[in-house]
C-alpha cells in the first residue's frame, strides 16, 4: 500500500513530539471517559497474563495431573505442547508454567494470532526477545491455522533456543489427528485437576470460612464441581464470595452462601422452555425484553418490548389501551415483579439468562430480527444509557454464543457510521466483549485491523478504535493493539487533539519491547506522519536510561535518524535533533557520547547532512559557552563516525 504525498510536519512536531495532548473534544472526552468506564464493568480478560493476573492466578492455581511433566519439557526442551479436554485448564496451566519459569532476563507476552501486516507468516521470529517467555494459545484455532503454525514451528524453536527464550502451546482440543509426529514428543496431555480441591483453594484464598464436611453436604455441588468446566468452577467460588460479602443475616454461613451461589449459576433451561411453550406472543416478547433489561425501569422494558414486536412483525392488538393488563399484572404473568428499588426482575436466580440463551438458541430464524431489535433501541434518544450499557453486553454474549460475530460488527459499524457520539461507550463496550471472547476474539482483532487500514475512517469510529485498542486489546495481544494504533496515527490528521497518536506513544513508552517494535516499523519516507512518530521515540529515549543505554536500541534510533535526514526537511527535523543534542548534554559520565555517537553516524552515511548539522547546532550553541563546548563534543563524534582522524595537539 502506497504511502500519502509529502506533507509538512514543521507546524505540528512544533506544538507536540514528545507531548500528552488534552484537546478541546469536551463531548467526546465525556463519553471517552463513560467508555473506559463501561469496560471496567464488563471485568477483566480471562486472557489478561500482566503480572498482577499472574500472581492473583498462581495463589489459587492446582497442579493437574502431568504438570510437572510439562514443567520437565519446558526446562529441557525450552518449549512444550499442552494438550488436554475442554475444560479442564489448559490455558492457566500454561501461563503458570510460564510465569513459575526461572529467569527474568525477557518479558511474558503472548503471540499475535493474526498476521497483520506479515504477509503468509504464521509466527513472527522477530517477536522473540532474549530470556522472553511465550505463549501461544491455539485452542481456538482453526484448522487451517493450526496446520499453519505446525509447518513453521521446528524454525520457530530453533530460534527460541538461539534467544534464550521458552515458549508454551495451549494446543485444540479436538486437533490431535492433525498433529504432526515431529511434534508429539513434544506433547504433555495434562488432566483435569480435581474441581473440589479448585473450589477449596479459591475459598481458601479468599478468606471465605467453610468446614470441608460443609462442601460435602451442600446439594448439587458434587456433580457441578466433578463436571463442569476450571472457569465454571472459579466463578462459583467468585459468586461464594460475593454471598459472603453482601450477607447481613446472623445466622447465614457457608451453607447458605453456597446454596444462593448455586442458584445463582444453575441452568434453568427445562423451566423456561416450560414457560416459552405455554405463553403467548406478548408475553414472550415481555420475557425478553426483560431478560435483555434486567434490573432496569418498567418503562424501559415496556418501550423495549413494543419495540420488539415491530421488530418481528407481530400483529398489534386492537382492543382499548385501557382493557390490557398492566406492567404489574403482565410482570406477575411471567414470573416477575418492581422491587423496592423500583426496578424489575424475574423471582427466580438466573432466569433472565435462561430466557436469553433459549430465546437464541430455540429462535434462529428470527437472530437477525433481534439485532435489528437491539439496533433500534440502541439509536432510541429516549433509550437511556443505563439501559443500553445492560442491553448491549446481554446481546454480545447471545451473538459470540451462537456464533454470529458479524451480528456485532454490524452494529459496530451502524452506530459509528454517522451515529452520534453519545453511542460511543456502546460501540466500545460491544466490541470490548468480542475481543475478550476465547473463540471469537480473533475475528474481531481481525476487523479492527481491517477498519485501522481505511483512511475515510469516521471521527467517532477511530475514537472507538483507539479505546478497544490501547485499553482492551492491549491487554492481552500489545503488539497487534500497537499495530492498529500505529495505522490509525499514520491516517489521523495533525490537530490540537491527536488520540491515535498519544495512545500510540503510552503503549510504546510503557514497554521496551513494543518501544523497539515501533521503531522497526516507522517508514518516514512513505508515512510524514512516522517522522512525529519517531521524534516522539527518539524525545522519549533520550530522557529514558533503559532505553538510551541499550545497544538494540540506540541502533534503532540511528537508523531512524538517517532515515529522517535523507526523506524529511531539514525545517522538519531540525527542533528535534536540537533537543536531542540537548538530551546529550544534560547526561553525566560517557551516557551523553551514546547519544552523540547515534546522531553522528546517522548524519554520516548521508552527504551534506554533517555540514547542516554542523550550522544548526552552531547558531544553537551561541553565545553560550557550554553549549559550544557541547557542539564541539558532536563534532568530535561527526568526525569519529565518518573515519577522520583527530588532529593531534600542537599541530
Amino acid at each position: 500500500m502506497a504511502g500519502p504525498a509529502q506533507e509538512d510536519n514543521t507546524t505540528f512536531i512544533s506544538e507536540s513530539y514528545g507531548a500528552t495532548h488534552t484537546g478541546e473534544g469536551t463531548q467526546f472526552n465525556l463519553y471517552m471517559q463513560q467508555a473506559t468506564s463501561r469496560l471496567g464493568d464488563l471485568g477483566g480478560s480471562p486472557r489478561l497474563i500482566a503480572r498482577d493476573e499472574r500472581e492473583w492466578l498462581d495463589r489459587r492455581f492446582i497442579e493437574p495431573d502431568r504438570y510437572g511433566q510439562a514443567r520437565d519439557m519446558l526446562r529441557d526442551h525450552g518449549s512444550v505442547l499442552l494438550g488436554g479436554g475442554t475444560g479442564s485448564g489448559r490455558r492457566a496451566a500454561a501461563v503458570m508454567l510460564l510465569h513459575r519459569s526461572p529467569g527474568t532476563e525477557g518479558s511474558l507476552h503472548e503471540l499475535p494470532d493474526t498476521q497483520d501486516d506479515k504477509g503468509s507468516q504464521a509466527l513472527d521470529t522477530s517477536v522473540i526477545g532474549a530470556g522472553d517467555r511465550l505463549l501461544l494459545d491455539l485452542s481456538n484455532s482453526d484448522e487451517a491455522r493450526y496446520i499453519a503454525v505446525q509447518n513453521e514451528l521446528s524454525a520457530f524453536r530453533a530460534v527460541l533456543n538461539e534467544r534464550a527464550a521458552r515458549l508454551v502451546v495451549v494446543l485444540p482440543a479436538h486437533f490431535g489427528y492433525l498433529q504432526g509426529p515431529g511434534q508429539r514428543q513434544f506433547t504433555v496431555e495434562i488432566g483435569r485437576p480435581s474441581g473440589h480441591e479448585v473450589l477449596m483453594r479459591y475459598l481458601r484464598v479468599d478468606r471465605v470460612v467453610f468446614d470441608r464436611s460443609e462442601v460435602d453436604s451442600v446439594a448439587d455441588l458434587q456433580e457441578y464441581l466433578l463436571h463442569e468446566p476450571m472457569r465454571e468452577i472459579a466463578r462459583l467460588a467468585d459468586r461464594i464470595r460475593m454471598e459472603r460479602d453482601d450477607s447481613h443475616e446472623k445466622d447465614d454461613a457457608f451453607p447458605q452462601w453456597c446454596a444462593r451461589a448455586l442458584g445463582a449459576v444453575t441452568d434453568r433451561t427445562p423451566e423456561v422452555a416450560d414457560f416459552i411453550a405455554k405463553a403467548e406472543g406478548r408475553q414472550r416478547a415481555l420475557a425478553l425484553s426483560l431478560a435483555m433489561l434486567h434490573g432496569r425501569r418498567p418503562d424501559a422494558v415496556f418501550r423495549a418490548t413494543e419495540s420488539l414486536l415491530k421488530a418481528i412483525s407481530h400483529p398489534t392488538d386492537e382492543r382499548p389501551r385501557l382493557e390490557h393488563l398492566d406492567l404489574t399484572a403482565q410482570f406477575k404473568g411471567i414470573g416477575a415483579e418492581t422491587q423496592p428499588d423500583g426496578m424489575v426482575r424475574f423471582r427466580i436466580p438466573a432466569y433472565a439468562q435462561a430466557i436469553r440463551t433459549h430465546f437464541w438458541t430455540y429462535f434462529p430464524d428470527v437472530r437477525t430480527n433481534f439485532r435489528n431489535w437491539v439496533r433500534d433501541c440502541v439509536l432510541d434518544p429516549a433509550f437511556g444509557a443505563p439501559e443500553r450499557a445492560v442491553m448491549v453486553p446481554h446481546f454480545a454474549e447471545q451473538g459470540l454464543r451462537t456464533d454470529r460475530p458479524p451480528d456485532l460488527l454490524a452494529l459496530a459499524e451502524r452506530w459509528t457510521h454517522g451515529g452520534a457520539v453519545r453511542l460511543m461507550p456502546d460501540t466500545v463496550q460491544l466490541l470490548a466483549v468480542g475481543l475478550r471472547h476465547e473463540r471469537h476474539g480473533r475475528a474481531f482483532r481481525r476487523q479492527i485491523y481491517d477498519w485501522s487500514l481505511d483512511p475515510h475512517l469516521t471521527a467517532l469510529r477511530r475514537r472507538v478504535l483507539v479505546v478497544v485498542c490501547s485499553k482492551v486489546m492491549s491487554e492481552t495481544h500489545p503488539d497487534q493493539a500497537l499495530v492498529r494504533l500505529h495505522h490509525l496515527a499514520r491516517r489521523e490528521r495533525p490537530a490540537k487533539e491527536n488520540p491515535a497518536l498519544d495512545a500510540l506513544l503510552a503503549l510504546a513508552a510503557g514497554d521496551g519491547r513494543l518501544f523497539r517494535l515501533l521503531l522497526d516499523r516507522l517508514e518516514p519516507g512513505r508515512w510524514p506522519r512516522d517522522a512525529v512518530v519517531f521524534y516522539a521515540l527518539a524525545d522519549h529515549a533520550s530522557r529514558t536510561r533503559a532505553l538510551y543505554s541499550t545497544v538494540a536500541v540506540r541502533e534503532r534510533l540511528m537508523t531512524g535518524w538517517a532515515a529522517v535526514f535523507r526523506h524529511r526537511s531539514r525545517e522538519e527535523w531540525s527542533a528535534p535533533a536540537r533537543g536531542w543534542l540537548a538530551a546529550a548534554g544534560a547526561l553525566v559520565g560517557g551516557r551523553g557520547e551514546q547519544l552523540l555517537d547515534v546522531l553522528a553516524r546517522a548524519a554520516a552515511g548521508r552527504p551534506g547532512t554533517p555540514g547542516r548539522l554542523h550550522v544548526l547546532f552552531r547558531d544553537w550553541a551561541y553565545p553560550s559557552p557550554e553549549r559550544a563546548a557541547l557542539v564541539s563534543r558532536f563534532d568530535r563524534a561527526l568526525d569519529a563516525a565518518q573515519g577522520i582522524e583527530p588532529v593531534p595537539l600542537g599541530t
